[in-house]
């Protein structure tokens, strides 16, 4: 076994196996992709990269994996056999490991130029009910990246194996065929093992979320985001329900689950959809759809893994070296625009402000441009039949006897705000905000200034 200190779980250990995986090419990339993108123009601390995020991953998901056995290995045992459940142990730890190994340079703002799904070398074999009529995503990228690190020389993972972590990263990649032997749904009792295994990966309470939320809160200097991950996995187990095996938690852990949703809603408000990042990310957005900057992502494993932040950067600052290049030069300079205007769905009255605001700003022929973001709080919210992953049960005792249900049901705050984060920014360049001003004071609305910052100007009273 070998080890590796790391801020947040201190001690990782990893195998032989897993080593030649952390070392491929593949993933040591990983060290150059930021974890969250442009935030260090916002929060200097936050440039940690998702290659420790994805160790964070493997670690958290083997540690979710230990505590149901211990729990209750039990319902496992009843239909599978201990090489069994360790090889499921160990595709759980090499899909967190690889489970962001397919994003691209400045994460999500360089996904949207990403090529056809058509463009990339992919086992179309591993798909289901495949739409190819799409721009490819980062998961796709992952499995393209998967399948190739199983062909390479003296790869570490089989095909078969491959595939199989593949199918719990993304939701349109089938199980291997050696897998539906085994453990297919059509064999009695086995019913839903995948699922609840890609739950681990992308669910409720999921290796990703867990790290990343500790994570992110560490580097970013802000204390939105923790919450008790030691008292959460303590609490997990799984139960055999409705022929389904499906993940448990405990009545006195629940919460301590909302306090893990609440961390995730607060970083976003406060740190992942702050004002001026996804700004910044427009801006940068910007540069590329206008050619200040370059980018190609290519549809193969070999050319995909040449992409760096540094890719970009270093192509923002060579275009910020001429004036017209007016994107780049707010970025490496850092000039942030100028927010208006906040509107969310909480509250229906700022929808009005803000149409209002935005046709008295078109009357005016003031430039302004609005960044709309949604996010739900729960993974309850409602996805398509063949992305839902098992729910999440609460188990209480009730009269002496043992009793589970949906988590929604038993948690008031998952009733009262699993609903979208729907919010509206309205922005003007900085040499755009007198005029604003000019409006917004023709309205009977504040001036704004650096001590208001016009985070969300009201009417006057």
């Amino acid at each position: 076994m070998y080890e590796i200190r790391d801020p947040i779980h201190g001690t990782i250990s990893f195998s032989e196996r897993e080593r030649q995986v952390i070392d491929h090419k593949f993933l040591q990339r990983l060290r150059h992709v930021r974890q969250l993108g442009l935030s260090y123009l916002v929060y200097p601390g936050s440039i940690h990269d998702r290659f420790s995020h994805s160790l964070g991953a493997m670690h958290a998901v083997s540690r979710i994996w230990d505590r149901i056995i211990e729990t209750s290995g039990e319902v496992l045992h009843r239909h599978f056999e201990d090489f069994d459940l360790q090889y499921f142990r160990r595709i759980l730890r090499l899909a967190g490991l690889l489970h962001d190994i397919g994003h691209p340079p400045l994460s999500h703002v360089s996904e949207r130029f990403m090529p056809s799904f058509n463009d990339l070398r992919l086992p179309a074999d591993w798909f289901i009910d495949l739409e190819r009529n799409r721009q490819a995503k980062h998961e796709d990228y992952s499995v393209l990246l998967i399948g190739a690190l199983s062909n390479a020389d003296n790869s570490p993972l089989s095909p078969d194996e491959a595939q199989d972590i593949a199918s719990l990263i993304h939701h349109e990649v089938l199980p291997s065929l050696s897998w539906e032997k085994r453990f297919g749904e059509a064999n009695s009792g086995r019913f839903g093992i995948h699922r609840l295994l890609r739950s681990f990966i992308s669910g409720e309470l999921d290796c990703d979320r867990m790290d990343y939320l500790l994570r992110d809160a560490y580097y970013t200097g802000v204390a939105y985001g923790t919450y008790d991950m030691d008292h959460l996995i303590s609490n997990l187990g799984v139960v055999e329900h409705d022929n389904l095996i499906v993940p448990t938690i405990d009545s006195t852990a629940v919460r301590a689950f909302e306090d893990f949703l609440l961390a995730r809603y607060h970083m976003f408000l406060q740190v992942y959809l702050h004002k001026t990042t996804i700004a910044f990310d427009r801006f940068l957005e910007n540069a590329m759809v206008t050619r200040e900057i370059g980018l190609i992502i290519p549809g193969e494993a070999e050319g995909f893994s040449d992409l760096r932040d540094s890719t970009i950067t270093e192509r923002i600052f060579d275009a910020a070296k001429f004036s017209d290049n007016s994107w780049s030069v707010r970025l490496v300079n850092r000039i942030p625009p100028k927010m208006l205007f906040r509107a969310s769905n909480m509250n229906t009255d700022d929808r009005a402000i803000m149409e209002r605001l935005i046709t008295a700003l078109k009357q005016a022929t003031v430039p302004f441009f609005k960044i709309d973001s949604k996010q739900y709080l729960s993974m309850s919210a409602p996805v398509s039949a063949r992305d839902r992953v098992s729910g999440l049960m609460v188990r209480r005792k009730m009269f002496g006897r043992i009793a589970f249900e949906p988590v929604e049901r038993y948690s008031e705050l998952l009733n009262k705000y699993n609903e979208v984060i729907d919010l509206s920014n309205l922005y003007v360049l900085r040499e755009d905000l007198p005029a604003a001003q000019k409006v917004i004071n023709e309205m009977g609305w504040p001036i704004i200034t650096e001590s208001n910052k016009g985070h969300q100007a009201k009417f006057l009273e």
